[in-house]
């Protein structure tokens, strides 16, 4: 294997600077341009101890009145029974709007109210990313940008981990390779766009597994090392409490465990710190916020399924039932976006006449390169061999030439991962079998509970995210070993990966403009958040004695939990007066006459303006 200095120097470290840079400035851009959907208003709500929707704001907006009355009894006993009598008595709250205040819309939260928040919007997953968020957003503000910069520092420090753990176990070369790429994945610039975990997640994942390989490797030493099993146990531990799925990566560690530990000291220090690291999550579980998640994952597993059976793709949920074709449909673009050299081309490469050749074309390339030697021909025809069959290739696809061609070079690309194996020390092998597991094995987990689950939900490259460090450390080690062919096999190969580079960043771009439905979800690009745009506005020109009207449509029914909520939504009004100022006393009402505008009602001219029309703008809520 080449270039396996683990040496840096100045110019290392500006390498590194530079593309540190590049990095947090692709994420930075257009951080807040588009409004905050579904799942970060889940957040934004969550991290201030308020459930969306206001299942524990039900006195803020309005009074309650409960009615009960005894509503069956039990026949009388025959003559021979013992006399007893069953009741059973239900109760009715009825609700009706009342004015309420910033003031009181921020009033004190306690840790109940944080449980029950994310119990509620968030089924009890997360809680140290909301602690950190909560803590975060008190120093630099309530804002789209704001909460969204929170991801992106995490994800800039991605990129720095990945740095330092593929030059650790490989070299330096690997390791500034391997951050260039991570700083300009798709995948990594997306998710550092959402107020969500993940970027928190995956950070914490990639430093569980550094501690972990670092311990496995000095188990046989005398070395004090627990430092290195204190930061296992708190990287795991927390990263278990901030996505329930990294257990899945915890799951690898310990069947590599099995595989290449073999300290009986070592196995036992491993198995306590496995039990130290899940018993924040079993404490979350029984006696936290958590304590109703496995009764939610299996509300939302049954709902998942029903509609997976009764209307396939037309749902809420867009999931599929788990068969062969729709399982190979969701799971294929995940494993090919895993690469950046196939980056969207599950979703863009049509004609499986096209897909057949391109393959071929690939183990083709493959074959002659293998065999070449045994053949006897001019130098000059082994030489251009590669590219005649390229151009041929070209000529036959009916369409997207290019890409088609970047696939076959992939497919001859990939193949000399079997040279890197071979010719790595027993050492390296062992480190790339972790880059090979934890390549393959989430997304594979997920495949086996879309099979367990009979719907398709489970399938998304978020949930599998964890394995993009490690594929991403593979594709910089075979980028070296190519640079380190012959010139006409190096040519040919980077030249298409150039041009792969091209159809990256047209996903990249299509991100940056909203219209990417892989990594944003919607088609039409979001306007800024229509809600902070409306807070602004009645922080200008809110009077005393005006009053603000918010809309207030009536809620669908849909689970037992809707049941426990206010009868209409009250999301516009929550989401609004995150944005006001926390001790302001704006004057507001629900208004259970309309459903998509936000009013200001003066006082003194007793006329009645429109704040903002919210028809088409929830993205996600309605």
């Amino acid at each position: 294997m080449t270039h396996t200095s683990t040496t840096e120097n100045r110019k290392t470290w500006f390498i590194l600077l530079l593309i540190l840079i590049a990095g947090f400035l692709l994420r930075l851009y257009h951080l807040d341009s588009y409004s905050i959907f579904f799942d970060e208003k889940s957040t934004m709500v969550v991290s201030q101890g308020i459930v969306l929707e206001g299942a524990n704001q039900k006195e803020a907006f309005s009074t309650i009145k409960v009615s009960a009355r005894e509503f069956w009894k039990a026949p009388l006993p025959a003559p021979h029974q013992a006399p007893k009598m069953l009741y059973s008595f239900t109760y009715q709250e009825h609700f009706t709007p009342k004015a309420f205040t910033p003031k009181e819309f921020w009033s004190p939260k306690h840790i109940a109210d944080y449980y029950e928040a994310m119990t509620r919007s968030d089924i009890g997953n997360s809680p140290f990313y909301y602690l950190l968020l909560h803590y975060w957003l008190e120093v630099f503000g309530i804002s789209d940008f704001t909460s969204r910069l929170f991801s992106v520092f995490f994800s800039v420090l991605i990129i720095g981990l990945t740095y330092k753990f593929a030059k650790r176990f490989f070299s330096v070369n690997t390791g500034l390779i391997a951050a260039a790429i991570v700083a300009i994945e798709p995948f990594f610039i997306a998710y550092s766009h959402q107020a969500r975990n993940y970027s928190l997640t995956f950070f914490l994942t990639l430093l569980a597994t550094y501690l972990f390989l670092r311990i496995i490797e000095g188990s046989k030493t005398k070395r004090n090392n627990s430092g290195l099993y204190l930061g296992y146990i708190l990287s795991a531990g927390l990263g278990l409490l901030s996505h329930f799925l990294v257990i899945v990566v915890l799951a690898v560690h310990g069947l590599y465990a099995l595989f290449f530990l073999r300290s009986f000291a070592g196995w036992i220090k491993m198995a306590v710190s496995a039990i130290a690291a899940l018993s924040g999550l079993t404490w979350w579980l029984l006696y936290g916020g958590g304590q109703y998640t496995l009764y939610s994952l299996n509300h939302q597993a049954a709902e998942y399924k029903r509609f997976a059976a009764t209307s396939p793709g037309n749902n809420p949920f867009g999931v599929f039932p788990a068969t062969f074709f729709y399982i190979y449909q969701k799971s294929l673009p995940i494993f090919s976006d895993l690469l950046i050299f196939t980056n969207g081309m599950a979703d863009s490469l049509p004609g499986k006449r096209n897909f057949i050749v391109s393959v071929l074309v690939g183990i083709l390339l493959t074959v002659w390169y293998r065999f070449r030697d045994r053949i006897k021909l001019p130098a000059l025809v082994i030489t251009g061999m590669p590219f005649v069959i390229v151009l041929i290739s070209a000529v036959i696809y009916t369409s997207n030439k290019l890409q088609f061609c970047v696939l076959s070079i992939v497919i001859f690309t990939m193949s000399f991962l079997y040279d890197i194996h071979r010719n790595a020390d027993k050492m390296k092998r062992k480190r790339l079998w972790l880059l090979y597991m934890m390549a393959v094995i989430p997304t594979s987990f997920l495949i086996l509970m879309a099979i367990k689950g009979g719907h398709t939900n489970s399938i998304q490259q978020r949930y599998s995210g964890f394995s993009f460090p490690y594929v991403i450390i593979l594709v910089s080690l075979l980028l070296q070993y190519v640079y380190s062919l012959r010139s006409e096999i190096k040519y040919l190969i980077f030249f298409f990966l150039v041009v792969q580079s091209y159809f990256v960043a047209q996903r990249l771009q299509e991100f940056y403009e909203d219209r990417s439905l892989k990594y944003g979800g919607f088609v039409k690009p979001r306007v800024p958040n229509p809600y902070e745009k409306a807070a602004l506005k009645i922080r200008e020109i809110y009077h005393p004695g005006d009053t603000i009207l918010y809309p207030a449509f009536k809620l669908q029914i849909l689970s037992e939990m809707d049941r426990t909520y206010l009868p209409y939504s009250i999301q516009d009004a929550q989401l609004t007066n995150l944005y006001l100022p926390k001790t302001a006393n704006y004057v507001q009402v629900m208004d259970t006459t309309q459903v998509d505008r936000i009013l200001i009602k003066r006082n003194t001219e007793n006329d009645t303006l429109e704040i903002i029309n919210l028809k088409g703008l929830r993205y996600g809520s309605q």
